[in-house]
């Protein structure tokens, strides 16, 4: 089922004009921004989340302490199981990561 969205002229011709750009529907374009928002959204609760834990230090405490004792878990029988996240993601947690420790 397609739906009719009214948008601007000028983010209409931003549409076409990318999709003109990556040979592809403007669907599939307007489908890509909206996952990598909700995405962005996504993280960017987790990092507020963090942010608000680390400003309570005994929550904090508590978590490492948490996070310590689970890193010493057992991986056995788990060698063949497939990655939780796929290599981009994996990518984008390291660059996000190196980007908040580049920033302190």
């Amino acid at each position: 089922m397609a739906t009719t969205v009214r948008v601007e002229d000028k983010v209409h011709a931003m549409l076409v004009e990318l999709a003109k750009e990556e040979h592809r529907p403007i669907g599939q374009v307007i489908e890509e921004a909206i996952e990598r928002y909700r995405r962005e959204k996504f993280w960017q609760g987790v990092t507020e989340d963090l942010e608000r834990l680390r400003a309570d230090p005994a929550a904090w405490k508590d978590y490492q302490d948490e996070i310590a004792f689970l890193e010493g878990g057992s991986m056995d029988g788990l060698e063949n199981e497939p990655p939780y996240f796929t290599p981009e993601e994996e990518e984008e947690i390291r660059a996000r990561a190196r980007a908040r420790t580049e920033g302190r």
